[in-house]
């Protein structure tokens, strides 16, 4: 069982699921200076509960959805012990959450072009970034009529065509913030309808 630590919080997570790191830890801080008081908020693919806990102690309203249930039972046991509420739900991306709408989504999405296994699915989007795109097609229809997503990828992901993808459903799209590691350039993308 490892510990993961965010500023006061620490977490328990174990194998095999994905610890926050440099990715989580960038979303996290563009979430932190979002206005969430009272935001109906989703949190896809929880993993660990991080993002949905900061949302949850910002005052927001949070559901988070993994498809892992090992990483539900995970997150909902962060959540309890950080004194954060939350509605969890086993779901791949939006399959299992009705017709409920969103303020916000924020997504630190799998975003490795490789092949989904069960070993690679907390970093795999597949091949041709399937999981990412699957997500932008379906977000649209679960966002309130002025909400917007915060996605997480990497310069290791294909960027301009994600930029697209969102243009194809008629949302507007830009890098909101960028952090450099060693290995990759991470950038958390602003999404929301182009008439806004």
């Amino acid at each position: 069982m490892a510990k993961s630590f965010y500023k006061n919080l620490i977490l328990e997570i174990p194998m095999p699921i994905y610890e926050p790191r440099e990715d989580s830890h960038l979303l996290a801080e563009v979430l932190e200076k979002e206005n969430l008081k009272g935001k109906n908020i989703l949190d896809m693919g929880c993993g660990s509960g991080l993002l949905g806990i900061i949302a949850s102690k910002a005052g927001a309203r949070v559901s988070a959805v993994d498809i892992d249930v090992s990483a539900v039972e995970c997150a909902r046991k962060n959540a309890k012990a950080c004194g954060a509420k939350i509605n969890f739900f086993v779901s791949d991306l939006f399959q299992n959450l009705g017709n409920e709408k969103f303020d916000l989504i924020i997504f630190n999405a799998p975003y490795l072009p490789e092949k989904i296994s069960a070993a690679s699915r907390p970093w795999a989007a597949g091949e041709d970034l399937e999981i990412i795109f699957r997500f932008i097609r379906e977000a649209k229809n679960f966002l309130s009529e002025k909400g917007k997503i915060l996605l997480c990828i990497s310069s290791l992901t294909d960027l301009e065509n994600i930029m697209k993808k969102f243009s194809e459903i008629g949302f507007s799209a830009s890098v909101f913030a960028e952090k450099k590691i060693p290995w990759e350039m991470l950038y958390v993308i602003e999404a929301c309808k182009a008439n806004l």
